[in-house]
């Protein structure tokens, strides 16, 4: 059974509000130092998503293609996703937007917004309820796809301001990017600050564009070590035994063979 139209989207500035599920608002306020949170139910790619990124770039950015190169070098990065401890988990490729559509398996980072979902504050936003489940108690991504607030905000990149020289009330374009990518591979927000999956950001930090040990954590959770489902995870098996051997039943505290996720997972 497949699910549709559920979106998380990265908003602007210092405390930032996100859109759950259509309109409904929500705050996310940092307060004490928890966890990574997975999106629910728990879901992952089968194998690494090549993502196509908007060819036409973002108007505002002047570093050459208004983005683009900046753009699919952060989300592929070793320093964000790919090197966070589960091998290759994403590609990118600059591609055309023509038949842009959610839901149709073709996972795009568009560079505009023709849903007319992301306005206001929203900076970016992941369409994440494209999902169906593979049979055996784990639960298949089947897209993903971003659309940008283009005309919202002044944006710029590493580029055009190379770690915040010159830049004045822009927003990085990588580190949103590489947030709303996060989204796109099964993470939700965190309430770790300084975390990628933060939902919130500064006018000219790139900080996002670097996954912490918190995002690490969580894309590790889910995908293990191979850019595949975690054998020894929790997500998808509350209740029983992992696949690898490990429980996630409410008595495996007692005998010592808690999956090393479970309270993360299933509390």
């Amino acid at each position: 059974m497949k699910h549709s139209f559920m979106k998380h989207s990265f908003m602007k500035n210092i405390r930032i509000p996100y859109l759950l599920v259509a309109v409904v608002v929500l705050v996310v306020m940092a307060s004490s130092v928890s966890a990574f949170v997975l999106l629910s139910p728990a879901r992952t790619w089968d194998s690494a998503p090549t993502y196509i990124v908007d060819n036409r770039g973002l108007p505002s950015i002047n570093d050459g293609n208004g983005g683009v190169t900046r753009t699919i070098n952060a989300i592929t990065s070793s320093a964000a996703w790919n090197g966070a401890g589960s091998g290759n988990v994403i590609n990118a490729v600059s591609g055309s937007m023509n038949g842009f559509s959610l839901g149709d398996g073709t996972p795009m980072l568009n560079f505009r917004d023709p849903t007319g979902q992301c306005s206001g504050s929203c900076l970016a936003a992941t369409f994440t309820g494209f999902f169906s489940n593979r049979g055996n108690g784990t639960v298949r991504i089947d897209d993903a796809d971003i659309v940008t607030n283009s005309s919202g905000f002044n944006w710029t990149s590493q580029g055009e301001d190379p770690n915040g020289s010159g830049c004045n009330s822009e927003i990085y374009v990588e580190g949103v990017q590489v947030h709303e990518i996060g989204h796109g591979l099964g993470l939700a927000h965190t309430n770790v600050s300084g975390a990628t999956m933060f939902p919130s950001v500064a006018f000219c930090n790139n900080g996002p564009a670097t996954t912490e040990s918190d995002d690490e954590a969580g894309l590790n959770a889910l995908y293990g070590g191979g850019g595949g489902p975690n054998p020894n995870s929790c997500v998808g098996f509350c209740g029983r035994q992992a696949p690898g051997g490990c429980w996630c039943d409410r008595f495996c505290a007692f005998f010592g063979d808690c999956c090393a996720d479970r309270f993360q997972v299933c509390d």
